[in-house]
């Protein structure tokens, strides 16, 4: 690839890159430059690659450019603002919920992703936070606590006693947004709430308890408002006549109360655990990329790089940047308007721009597709042929052609031919050894049905929505020099596991070959691992077709429907 031959111009351009992406960043970019900017291809072009780089985790979103929002750009500047300093573990434990988030992932190394890749303990915690899988709020929450210093005065703990009391009875009507806080920030009061707890566990433990709710369904999202109730205020809780229900139930409740107690110390025991010796040092550095890597920098090969990873005795106290900038940047979702600069802009679009062009110029393409790019494309198909098989077998056990266009269904099975014609609420079947069709009327909820297959193409991925696939699973790139994969395709695996019926656990994954270009799967296979299984078994296989709406049409008209 030919290198853009950059003027003086477009190289002061680039260190206001950033701030040209985001609106509320444009007052501060020189009329001169923005006019340039506009004007200029090679500028174009590299505002392009930001913004991929920007816009991994984003879907939903049309235009490239507004793919960049504010909340993501920000969080990169926030990253990028320990670039040359010391990385603690207290500096990296506000960004662990973050990086769960997948609105705010970022897909470039970083200060703080480097300590995560080189500190066990502080990968463990992240780890440890994933499982709990809280939704988008309770993690922005839980960054803000983990942000907080714990109180001063000492003098408003006695007075805290009984509120901790009613707190650990779930009786929020005497406490205050402002108690709470309390409660979860200071590390006296939070252990007394934690004992008031036990008393009610021990209390009701001495009795057997046979509950008729469903305890084993009760996660650390639902309970975990009442266990960190830091950033909310019962008095004013829209929710409040929903919770009612679970919170009855946990009062009585010695397994959910256990529960409660065990997320308890789990969240804060991350609060409070002692920085481990590993810190970590991130050096922006031209030269590195060209460097031949070892050990855990090969992580960052093909990136401008160089991580330095010291013992805490080794290192000199330098003075972080205040941790208050990232708590107000979360309060005020990542608003880049209220938020003070953390370095120069030029510095942190200069790092910014720099590792984006190295990252689509010099890395392998399978770095770029991404489970999130393969939802948003199928997303963006019309209509779609799908023949699943299975081993052993040549011919399809079963087709499909999906039409969102024309909003129909077609099924073909191994005897059977059935259309599903929404817009004209009917449904047509046949026998593949018959001419003869039957007609039947559509009702509202086989219609709802239908159009569900439709939207998610007759089961192209395994979860209807991302943000429900499990905290387990994981997504990666399968190295395979087999002749049979054509130009073009790549291959991943998505794994995870499942809990069945009879409490045993099975392993699944679906390999996706994927056109790197568009993508779009082109076939799935489909494997599990049974307990008594010792290695993954081929259980189907899809084929794919992407066809245009005349395509299915003529399809459908030649099954004579």
């Amino acid at each position: 690839m030919v290198s853009p031959n950059f003027n003086s111009l477009c190289e002061e351009a680039e260190l206001y890159y950033c701030d040209f992406l985001c609106k509320e960043g444009h007052k501060l970019v020189p009329e001169f430059i923005i006019d340039h900017i506009k004007q200029c291809q090679c500028c174009q072009e590299q505002l392009s690659r930001l913004t991929r780089v920007l816009s991994i985790g984003e879907g939903h979103i049309e235009s490239e450019q507004k793919q960049v929002s504010s909340a993501i750009t920000i969080m990169l500047k926030l990253h990028l603002a320990y670039i040359g300093k010391p990385v603690t573990c207290e500096i990296v434990k506000p960004f662990l919920p973050s990086l769960l988030d997948p609105a705010l992932e970022i897909g470039i190394p970083t200060p703080i992703t480097v300590h995560l890749d080189n500190c066990q303990t502080c990968s463990e915690d992240l780890e440890v936070i994933r499982r709990l899988n809280l939704n988008r709020k309770q993690l922005r929450r839980l960054s803000q606590l983990f942000v907080e210093e714990p109180p001063k005065n000492s003098a408003e703990c006695s007075e805290m006693a009984e509120m901790a009391k009613s707190v650990a009875a779930m009786d929020f009507g005497r406490t205050t947004a402002e108690v709470l806080q309390h409660l979860c920030k200071c590390p006296v009061c939070r252990g007394t709430l934690y004992e008031e707890r036990q008393k009610m566990c021990d209390s009701l433990s001495e009795y057997e308890y046979s509950p008729e709710f469903p305890c084993e369904s009760v996660s650390a999202t639902d309970i975990f408002d009442y266990v960190v109730p830091y950033g909310l205020d019962f008095a004013s809780d829209q929710y409040a006549k929903f919770r009612e229900s679970l919170t009855s139930h946990l009062r009585i409740c010695p397994n959910c109360l256990a529960k409660m107690q065990e997320l308890h110390k789990t969240i804060y025991g991350i609060c409070e655990r002692p920085e481990s010796e590993v810190i970590t040092v991130y050096h922006v550095d031209e030269s590195a990329k060209a460097q031949a890597t070892s050990g855990t920098e090969e992580l960052y090969a093909g990136f401008p790089i160089k991580v330095d990873v010291k013992q805490r005795e080794e290192v000199k106290a330098e003075q972080p940047i205040p941790a208050i900038d990232f708590g107000t940047a979360l309060r005020q979702k990542v608003s880049v308007t209220n938020l003070k600069p953390l370095l120069k802009t030029g510095a942190v679009a200069a790092a910014v721009i720099l590792m984006a062009v190295v990252l689509f110029q010099n890395i392998p393409t399978a770095k770029a597709v991404t489970l999130e790019r393969i939802y948003e494309a199928i997303e963006k198909i019309k209509n779609v042929h799908i023949a699943s098989f299975i081993p052993d077998k040549k011919e399809p056990i079963q087709e499909q052609w999906v039409s969102k266009t024309a909003n129909t269904y077609m099924l073909k099975t191994e005897r059977q031919l059935v259309l599903w014609n929404i817009p004209n609420r009917v449904r047509k079947s046949k026998e593949l050894d018959a001419d003869s069709v039957e007609t039947s009327p559509l009702s509202t909820e086989m219609i709802t049905e239908i159009e569900g297959t439709i939207g998610s193409f007759g089961g192209l991925v395994p979860f209807a929505n991302i943000s429900v696939i499990p905290p387990d699973a994981k997504w990666e790139h399968v190295i395979d020099d087999s002749s049979k994969i054509a130009d073009g395709v790549e291959v991943y695996d998505l794994t995870w596991t499942e809990r069945v019926y009879d409490g045993s656990t099975v392993s699944k994954k679906w390999r996706f070959f994927v056109n790197a270009k568009a993508d779009l799967p082109q076939k799935i296979e489909i494997y599990q691992i049974l307990p008594t299984d010792t290695e993954y078994i081929l259980k189907s296989l899809m084929v794919v077709e992407y066809l245009s709406e005349n395509e299915v049409q003529k399809i459908i008209k030649e099954a004579s429907f």
